[in-house]
């Protein structure tokens, strides 16, 4: 008999006076607007640095989901998936589904993306796909989930919002 449990994601949410940050479970977080968002991944493309930008996302985020991961004692690999999906949320990146997640590949698709969404509304579609933070989130998902370390996956945009897709779907196979 299968046994399915829906896990929650605890966000302990804090902003520090004197920094002026804030902090979701112990990490200091950007609260964003696509505003500023879709300029600086325009810059990223500009400067021909999206790889920057999906790396310092990923970094930030394998780091992020490995502990919690830890500190709440989540070993399954569904429940892990359950969580990286709130988290994406909580941060404000979208709405993201996991149709598969293993060891070596798998499938993602976001059916809201903030970035995407301020993109279409400041500029209108475009003819590449824009969400580099997304990806390296896919792909710190992907490492914090199988305990692999960053960089072990590549995340590659096969349909996007700004392109005009209904929804943006990422592949992922381990490098």
């Amino acid at each position: 008999m299968s046994h399915y449990r829906q896990i929650e994601l605890e966000l302990d949410h804090r902003f520090d006076p004197f920094s002026r940050r804030h902090f979701l479970n112990g990490f200091q977080s950007v609260l964003h607007c696509h505003h500023y968002s879709t300029l600086y991944t325009q810059l990223a493309i500009d400067a021909q640095e999206t790889d920057l930008l999906r790396e310092v996302a990923e970094d930030a985020f394998v780091d992020m989901l490995s502990a919690y991961f830890e500190d709440y004692d989540i070993t399954e690999t569904e429940e892990r998936i359950q969580i990286a999906e709130q988290y994406f949320a909580a941060v404000g990146l979208g709405k993201m589904e996991v149709v598969y997640l293993g060891d070596d590949s798998g499938k993602v698709v976001l059916h809201r993306a903030h970035v995407d969404e301020g993109w279409i509304k400041k500029w209108g579609k475009f003819d590449r796909p824009v969400n580099y933070i997304a990806a390296g989130y896919v792909a710190a998902m992907f490492a914090a989930v199988n305990e692999k370390a960053p960089r072990s996956y590549k995340v590659t945009e096969v349909e996007s919002l700004v392109m005009g897709a209904p929804k943006s779907v990422f592949n992922v196979v381990q490098k």
